[in-house]
């Protein structure tokens, strides 16, 4: 893989440059805040395409992190995304119940992909915001009880939309045959070509991150280190083996990838939630993206002690429909897994106490969840994973 590095300026006068060759002519060309691993732009159109638009938004992929530059990773990324977004666009998820927002559950529209180049045009969101950064603002500590209902709704409706997406391509993986016109299907065979380095890179944040973390708190989780290494385990053996429950995932299902309107909620509002960077979208298992998810909403709770976000984990968890002891079980490990991976180690969330804290929270969930230890989950806020399971 060629990892030769342009300057952040060179990629952006490249990008640019390669536009004023298309209808997408630009007049000025600004990075975005947000995105890990492609360059992110906001373009002003030269001239109006035919809908009216005038600004778009350019995603550009190199053999390397944006924001890691270090980091190699795989441009099959760029197409990977494209084609995600392509056939996706008619898939969308509406909640309508009297009295509270409407939520409109989509992908932002993919207007053009140039596969030598690697670049993306996709629609300009203007005023909306990620889903974290508006749980930020807009939800205080206490949150105010009349949010409630507008809040279980988002997480009902996301719940809905990933689930379908990952019902969807299960059945296609294992009946080709199915593909038909009933509904957007996706062109599997760009993703499942590029999932060996994709699973390899979700792989290694996920469980080597983990056990990198016995290290960083000794105290706290050194005894479980064994049910960790386990734990590393069985994640690997579902992704090498032939397992019925692997998916297509989105690699990065998170607060921080939906993106809403920056407004406070109002009741009847049609709202939408527009799910965004698929480029991680690799074959796995479903319990990646929920685990994440929630993992990420119940951080909120943990270190804000944002309401919100637990009303938002409740309507999530019912979202997801009936689901099997086993199913939640593997899910709430990945919730402590993303806990102990991902939120102890971001500066800025808590003090060292706070996070020692999650610290053992994270190592809780994964060891009572490992023993199948249901009373342990009753006397906590994730006693509503178990909600709707059957036996």
């Amino acid at each position: 893989m060629d990892t030769t590095q342009e300057t952040p300026e060179e990629t952006r006068l490249k990008v640019l440059a390669w536009l004023n060759t298309t209808r997408y002519a630009s007049t000025s060309l600004k990075p975005l805040v947000g995105g890990q691993a492609n360059f992110i732009y906001h373009a002003q159109l030269a001239i109006p395409l035919e809908d009216g638009m005038t600004q778009v938004v350019i995603k550009q992929g190199e053999p390397y992190m944006a924001k890691h530059p270090t980091n190699a990773i795989t441009t099959d990324r760029c197409h990977v995304e494209a084609e995600c977004l392509a056939e996706l666009s008619l898939m969308q998820v509406h909640t309508n119940e009297p009295g509270i927002a409407k939520y409109v559950v989509r992908t932002p529209k993919n207007l053009d992909y140039h596969d030598p180049t690697k670049t993306q045009v996709q629609e300009y969101l203007p005023g909306m915001v990620d889903l974290k950064s508006y749980c930020l603002e807009y939800f205080s500590s206490p949150t105010h009880e009349s949010l409630q209902p507008q809040c279980h709704q988002i997480g009902k409706a996301l719940a809905k939309y990933i689930a379908h997406f990952h019902d969807t391509t299960k059945r296609t993986l294992q009946d080709p045959a199915s593909q038909n016109n009933s509904g957007p299907l996706l062109k599997l065979d760009t993703i499942l070509n590029s999932s060996m380095e994709m699973q390899a890179l979700k792989h290694t944040i996920n469980y080597d991150w983990l056990l990198q973390r016995v290290e960083q708190f000794p105290e706290i989780l050194a005894k479980a280190r064994n049910v960790f290494e386990q734990v590393k385990a069985m994640a690997s053996d579902e992704i090498s083996s032939e397992s019925r429950e692997l998916t297509i995932i989105h690699g990065d299902f998170c607060p921080q990838n939906v993106l809403v309107r920056d407004a406070p909620l109002e009741a009847d509002k049609e709202i939408p939630l527009v799910v965004v960077d698929w480029e991680n979208a690799q074959l796995g298992v479903a319990s990646l993206d929920h685990g994440e998810m929630i993992g990420e909403i119940y951080a909120l709770w943990l270190y804000k002690r944002i309401d919100a976000a637990l009303w938002i984990l409740q309507g999530y968890i019912e979202g997801l429909g009936l689901r099997s002891e086993s199913f939640i079980w593997r899910l709430a490990i990945q919730v402590g897994v993303h806990l102990l991976s991902f939120r102890t180690t971001a500066p800025g969330w808590g003090t060292p106490a706070q996070i020692e804290d999650v610290a053992r929270k994270g190592r809780d969930i994964i060891i009572n969840a490992w023993r199948k230890d249901r009373p342990w989950f009753d006397g906590n806020e994730l006693t509503c994973l178990f909600d709707s399971t059957r036996s």
